[in-house]
C-alpha cells in the first residue's frame, strides 16, 4: 500500500499557529516579519517555538534553524521538511 506524500499546510494555517504559539495577532505576521525586529520575539520563545514544531513532526536541523529570522524563512524551512 503507498503512502500518499505529504503537503505542507497553507500559510494561513502555519501563520495561526505561529500567532498562538507566540502570543501575537495574525494580522502582524507576514511572509517578511522577522522574529526578533518586527515580532519582538526572544530567543526563548524562539526555542519553544522550534519544539511546538517539533512536536507536530517537523525535524529542525540546528544548522538550519540559524538561518532562520523571518516567518517566511520558517516557512520554507517546514515546507521543505514536509514535500516529498
Amino acid at each position: 500500500m503507498d503512502i500518499p506524500p505529504k503537503n505542507p499546510m497553507p500559510f494561513e494555517d502555519f501563520k495561526r499557529i505561529l500567532a498562538e504559539e507566540l502570543q501575537i495577532e495574525e494580522s502582524k505576521i507576514v511572509p517578511e516579519s522577522t522574529f526578533l525586529g518586527d515580532l519582538l520575539i526572544d530567543s526563548i520563545k524562539l526555542v519553544e517555538l522550534m519544539l511546538r514544531l517539533e512536536e507536530m513532526g517537523l525535524t529542525i536541523p540546528l544548522e538550519a534553524a540559524w538561518d532562520v529570522e523571518t516567518v517566511g524563512d520558517a516557512y520554507n524551512l517546514y515546507a521543505q521538511q514536509i514535500a516529498p
